[in-house]
């Protein structure tokens, strides 16, 4: 399978981009990026070609994977479901609430897949959690809560400021804990109520919004709550220090991840105890992508994942905007 690059600059794109190169069914054709030094970095050492067109790339690929700016996402998606060619796409989805109706009726109307760079589903402690949450040892999840605080330093670009092209702190950085909920609990968000307040980033570079706290009704009957913030420490040995709490008819489970990983469980059956982490990595992610696209299947990430995620993401951000109001999700 042809895979193009479309921007190098944001987000995950390295691990993305190596683990496109190196996936043994695909074959990476080239890179669109307009910035001479970033498509150099990515480029020279596997001699790849470049693209002075966006339409040039899709037209030669069968998936795109993307590291672009919020406000270039709707427009790449659009693109791409007119050549009928699939992508492989960083988070967040999109910015607002109106580029994800444009790539809803995108996606629809062409028939093809999306999927994700949630890397959270390969890192070891997210492993063994879930595999304990399938051998039952949590009974039924009653409550998650997540956290994803954050770095916020010098390698932010201006429009991160920018409320106009960013999708804003929870939309950014909760994506993978609210993926997380969904995916663990094997359900969808009914309810979203936010608040949002700004404490630490109120001088230049300032931002409107600094920190955001959502609770989340689950289809399921199950209640969440996820955090995202710019408030950890620049000398911190790690860009953020991840919690995530689950507790369940028959036992609970404490995560830590990032700066340490780490999984403490209680349950009826076990008692208390840490399980071995697994050793895995989302290194093989875009050859089983590959491998799913070819049969005519989803990826792990699947298309549905993807606008779930984006879907209750953009109505926490919406809650936060007004006040705390109740945003219902049919």
């Amino acid at each position: 399978m042809k895979i193009g690059i479309a921007g190098v600059h944001y987000g995950h794109i390295g691990g993305m981009f190596r683990s496109a190169i190196n996936a043994p069914n695909g074959e990476v054709v080239g890179i669109y990026e307009p910035d001479d030094e970033l498509f150099h970095k990515y480029a020279d050492e596997h001699n790849l070609s470049r693209f002075d067109s966006l339409d040039a790339l899709i037209d030669t690929s069968d998936l795109v994977a993307e590291g672009m700016r919020h406000e270039e996402k709707a427009d790449l998606v659009e693109r791409c479901a007119e050549g009928g060619v699939s992508c492989y796409l960083d988070k967040p989805l999109c910015r607002n609430e109106d580029d994800f109706d444009r790539i809803t009726r995108a996606v629809e109307k062409s028939g093809i897949k999306l999927t994700m760079n949630f890397t959270s589903r390969n890192h070891p402690p997210f492993v063994a959690l879930r595999e304990a949450i399938e051998a039952g040892e949590l009974g039924d999840i009653v409550s998650l809560i997540t956290t994803h605080p954050h770095k916020l330093g010098s390698f932010a670009p201006d429009w991160y400021f920018d409320p106009e092209r960013y999708a804003g702190v929870f939309h950014d950085l909760a994506g993978h804990g609210v993926d997380q909920i969904l995916w663990l609990t094997g359900s969808t968000a009914t309810a979203v109520h936010a608040l949002s307040t700004v404490k630490r980033w109120t001088t230049e570079p300032r931002l409107d919004v600094d920190h955001i706290q959502a609770s989340i009704q689950l289809s399921n009957g199950a209640l969440a709550t996820a955090t995202a913030d710019w408030l950890t420490p620049q000398n911190s040995p790690s860009f953020g220090d991840t919690r995530f709490i689950l507790m369940g008819t028959r036992g609970s489970a404490h995560l830590r991840a990032y700066a340490e990983n780490g999984l403490l469980i209680c349950s009826e059956e076990k008692g208390r105890y840490t399980p071995d982490l697994p050793d895995v990595s989302n290194a093989r992610f875009v050859e089983l992508a590959i491998d799913a696209f070819e049969r005519g299947e989803e990826a792990s990430v699947s298309t549905h994942d993807v606008m779930n995620v984006a879907r209750t993401c953009l109505a926490a951000e919406r809650s936060a905007r007004n006040g705390g109001e109740l945003v219902r999700l049919d």
